[in-house]
């Protein structure tokens, strides 16, 4: 009986500390958010003034006002560790922009969700089911043209923020062919094939040399690039993209998958989509992981 004490007694207080409130639960208003942010201690990559409303340009408010955001920030667990995480809008010395930032428990991880105004002449964010509902105006061409208001809905995945596909098909992924090609400034080149056995092939080549470096990838890092490329729905993406601005590298990704079936996407500037260039990143890091023979 005295144990059975014991446990009804104090379960309920071990139970409370397990449960009690996280750096970022705790913050009520603007205020506590902006100097969150500021603390050196907890290392956020950004410098931002945290407001109840965004001041936007002119242009940008009309849209601002019309989806009726709110509050310029939101709470949600986006990586599904089990912390409190939050996404904020704020400005800086360029304007609007947003960020997150993940609670990884000894430390905090911080993002910019932003593209910027290369790219967006317009950007708005909010949080809803743990995902983030993006709107944005893009820049078109160097010209200016902009596109209309686009919403995406967003998902943490694979360590970034992509859109979200919530009925991701499954191909049978034969080849992957990517090559990326450097400005008018910028003449090297880096090839990376890798082939439905893992085995995968890295060729760089600029104006002074080309090598070759050969490896083989390891299951998970295999299923990692093929889960992803599957997820963000390759076969339906546009054949090109293009940036508004000129003097940019060239992205090619080509797949050869199903009964030889071939997607070809050229990106002028390699921010055809979020979901691209997470893949595109992903590639690129393979080298670091893998055990090179030349």
């Amino acid at each position: 009986m005295k144990i059975l004490y014991f446990v009804l007694f104090f379960y309920p207080l071990f139970n409370f500390q397990s449960q009690k409130l996280s750096r970022i639960d705790s913050l009520i208003s603007t205020k506590d958010l902006e100097n969150f942010i500021r603390n050196d201690e907890n290392k956020i990559n950004y410098f931002l003034t945290v407001d109840d409303k965004i001041n936007y340009d002119r242009y940008c408010n009309v849209i601002a006002d019309s989806l009726k955001l709110k509050q310029t920030w939101g709470k949600a667990d986006f990586d599904n560790n089990g912390l409190t995480d939050v996404l904020v809008t704020g400005t800086d010395s360029e304007g609007a922009k947003t960020i997150y930032i993940l609670d990884k428990g000894d430390h905090f991880e911080s993002k910019n969700v932003s593209k910027g105004k290369l790219y967006e002449q317009c950007e708005f964010s909010a949080v809803k089911n743990n995902k983030i509902e993006y709107y944005s105006v893009k820049v078109l061409d160097r010209y200016g043209s902009l596109s209309k208001l686009i919403k995406e809905n967003l998902i943490y995945k694979n360590g970034d923020f992509i859109e979200e596909n919530p009925n991701p098909k499954r191909h049978n992924i034969l080849e992957i062919e990517f090559i990326t090609r450097g400005s008018h400034w910028d003449r090297s080149t880096t090839k990376i094939e890798i082939i439905s056995n893992r085995d995968i092939t890295w060729t760089l080549d600029d104006d002074e040399y080309r090598k070759t470096y050969f490896s083989q990838l390891s299951k998970e890092k295999f299923k990692e690039i093929i889960d992803l490329l599957n997820y963000i729905d390759f076969e339906n993406l546009a054949d090109d993209y293009s940036v508004g601005y000129s003097d940019a590298g060239t992205t090619t990704l080509k797949i050869t998958y199903d009964n030889l079936k071939v997607k070809t996407i050229n990106d002028y500037g390699g921010m055809g989509t979020r979901g691209l260039r997470k893949l595109y990143d992903s590639l690129l890091d393979l080298k670091k992981t893998s055990n090179n023979n030349n």
